[in-house]
């Protein structure tokens, strides 16, 4: 048994959060992590900005601003070099890089870098390709892709294709709103029975009108009402009815953004069978197998061809769905623990 220590500045969160309360993609691999490298064997104790030590589910949950001893076999800072320094002398140092790697060669992150050489866990090829080569860790660097959980593997085939529904699973600043332009012009006159279902909204409070409170920001202005009809912002929702409602939809809408290292929610769409058109941006391509389980378009009109093919047309919507199904499902986060347990401990364990 190893003893493990993995501590993350991401906001304040713990165990329990998981089956209580929407998290941000970061939260929930953290969690999942931990909970199979306990369920490994290993002591497992995770710092965050939890507001008390708890014990859940095998994982010791401990406040930030606590002490935390000064040795362990594998300390993994998540994300932030400034969290490298926070275990003085564990047997292996690593950093699991779940956002964009641009971050760590800023120039108030890049000394810590150097000063603690950390082995980077990276979570996609996007990453392995744009880690800087004035960052330390160019031989040492391991890629172990974000799982998906297993609820949401080996779903079965849907046999009647959903309604005209697409679906817009992310934060809101992430390109909904020239999201919603292409939609406009471009798709909603072809197949006007069409709803985008906007969700993956924190900010948006139970009850409140997004048309409201967003248009002329993350909303385009001056929209008629038959659009505003047509967009379905929703508050933010329990992950079991998210994942009813990707199924619910034929086609997620992406554009993506320089800020994706993975994108779990596509990832996750993808292994519950629902096709994607996508904007090859960032990392978004290795989510999809273009003309098989979605498009990628760079070009709006050809990325609105898509969308309304996916929409329209059955048995095209029928055969990327039933292709995501079989090609798409990712590893599961058993699989996950155990490359990183492999990684980080090699045989010592």
């Amino acid at each position: 048994m190893a003893s493990i220590i993995i501590a993350d500045s991401t906001s304040r969160y713990d165990g329990r959060d998981l089956e209580t309360r929407p998290l941000g993609g970061t939260e929930t691999s953290v969690i999942r992590c931990a909970r199979e490298l306990g369920g490994r064997g290993h002591q497992v104790t995770v710092y965050t900005r939890c507001a008390a030590p708890i014990e859940h589910e095998g994982i010791s949950w401990m406040p930030l601003n606590s002490a935390p001893p000064n040795k362990c076999d594998v300390y993994v800072a998540v994300q932030q070099p400034k969290l490298l320094g926070f275990v003085r002398n564990p047997k292996q140092r690593a950093i699991w890089v779940i956002w964009p790697v641009s971050q760590l060669k800023h120039y108030k992150k890049i000394w810590r870098m150097w000063l603690y050489r950390p082995i980077p866990v990276l979570v996609s090829q996007y990453q392995l390709e744009t880690y800087s080569r004035f960052l330390p860790g160019q031989s040492s660097r391991i890629v172990i892709p974000l799982a998906v959980p297993d609820d949401i593997r080996s779903q079965e085939v849907q046999v009647t294709p959903p309604a005209r529904r697409a679906i817009f699973a992310s934060n809101p600043q992430r390109n909904l709103r020239r999201l919603v332009e292409i939609w406009v012009a471009s798709i909603l006159p072809r197949v006007p029975d069409a709803i985008l279902d906007v969700y993956g909204v924190n900010a948006l409070r139970p009850g409140e009108n997004a048309w409201k409170s967003w248009e002329g920001s993350v909303l385009p202005p001056n929209m008629p009402d038959h659009v505003k009809n047509s967009v379905c912002v929703h508050s933010a929702v329990d992950r079991r009815t998210l994942i009813d409602a990707m199924r619910r939809s034929r086609v997620m809408l992406y554009l993506g953004h320089k800020a994706e290292a993975f994108c779990l929610s596509l990832a996750e769409a993808q292994a519950l069978g629902v096709p994607a058109v996508i904007a090859p941006v960032a990392v978004l391509p290795e989510r999809v197998i273009d003309g098989v389980t979605g498009f990628h378009r760079a070009d709006p009109e050809r990325f609105a061809d898509a969308a309304v093919s996916l929409l329209t047309d059955d048995d095209l919507w029928r055969r990327q769905h039933e292709a995501a199904l079989r090609l798409q499902q990712g590893i599961s986060w058993a699989e996950h623990a155990a490359r990183f347990e492999t990684a980080l401990l090699g045989n010592q364990f």
